[in-house]
C-alpha cells in the first residue's frame, strides 16, 4: 500500500523563524517526545544534507535521512523509515506571505512494508492528515509565540 498526503497552513511568524520548526532540533520545541538521536552528523550537525538520526516520539523507532535542508529557500526534504512498517519521504516548503507570515506546505509519500504498515497507512486518511496539520499549526504557533524556536 502507498499513500500520498499533503496540505498547507499559515503561521503568523516570519519564514526564517517558522522554518526552524522543521529542522531536526527545532521539532523538539513542539513535538511531544521528539528527541533526535544523531547517528551520523556531518560537522556535528543534524541539519545538514546527509545527516542521519533516530526518533521514537510516537513510541516507534523511526530513522531519518536529511536529503536537503535549505534555510534560504525554506525547503526541507527527509527520508523516513520505520523499520518493519513503512518508509517514505517528507517534503516541507515554507514561503513568506504578503502579511509577513509563513505558508507551510507539507507532503508525505509513504509505502507500507508490512501488514502493520498497511494498517498505519490506512489510518492516515485525508481527514486524519488534515487534523494532524491543524494540530501542527496550533503547536508550532504556540512554540514560536513562546520563543522556543
Amino acid at each position: 500500500m502507498h499513500i500520498e498526503r499533503g496540505g498547507s497552513y499559515v503561521l503568523p511568524f516570519p519564514r526564517e523563524r517558522a522554518f526552524e520548526l522543521f529542522t531536526p532540533e527545532g521539532e523538539r520545541a513542539w513535538v511531544a517526545g521528539w528527541a533526535p538521536e544523531p547517528l551520523h552528523a556531518p560537522e556535528g550537525r543534524t541539519d545538514l544534507a546527509g545527516a542521519v538520526f533516530r526518533t521514537a516520539a510516537t513510541g516507534e523507532e523511526t530513522l531519518w535521512l536529511v536529503l536537503a535542508l535549505d534555510r534560504e529557500r525554506g525547503v526541507a526534504d527527509y527520508v523516513r523509515i520505520t523499520p518493519g512498517n513503512r518508509l517514505g519521504t517528507v517534503h516541507v516548503v515554507c514561503a513568506a506571505t504578503e502579511e509577513g507570515g509563513t505558508r507551510v506546505e507539507v507532503r508525505y509519500r509513504l509505502t507500507a512494508t508490512s501488514p502493520a504498515g498497511e494498517h498505519a497507512l490506512a489510518a492516515t486518511t485525508e481527514a486524519a492528515f488534515a487534523e494532524t496539520l491543524a494540530k501542527w499549526q496550533r503547536d508550532g504557533a504556540e512554540a514560536l509565540a513562546r520563543g522556543l524556536v
